[in-house]
C-alpha cells in the first residue's frame, strides 16, 4: 500500500475533487425566497483535478496519470 509522500501514513485511495461548471436560473418565488433551477453542468476546460491524500488533506497530484501510478505503487 502505497504511502503519503507528505504524512507518511499509508492509504489505498486518494480524494478526486474534479471541477464542474453548474449553471442555474435563481428566481423570487412569492414568499420572497429565492429558488434554484438546474439547467447544466459543464466540465471547464483550464482547470486540473486535485488529487488529495484523506489522512492530511494535501494535494499530492494535479495529474490523473500521477495519481494512477500513485496507486499502483509505480
Amino acid at each position: 500500500m502505497p504511502k503519503c509522500p507528505k504524512c507518511g501514513k499509508e492509504i489505498d485511495f486518494l480524494k478526486d475533487y474534479f471541477p464542474v461548471w453548474q449553471e442555474y436560473n435563481m428566481r423570487i418565488n412569492e414568499n420572497g425566497e429565492e429558488c434554484y433551477e438546474f439547467v447544466d453542468d459543464s466540465i471547464p476546460m483550464d482547470t486540473d483535478e486535485e488529487y488529495e491524500c484523506p489522512e492530511c488533506c494535501e494535494i499530492l497530484f494535479r495529474n490523473r496519470d500521477d495519481a494512477v501510478k500513485f496507486l499502483r505503487g509505480e
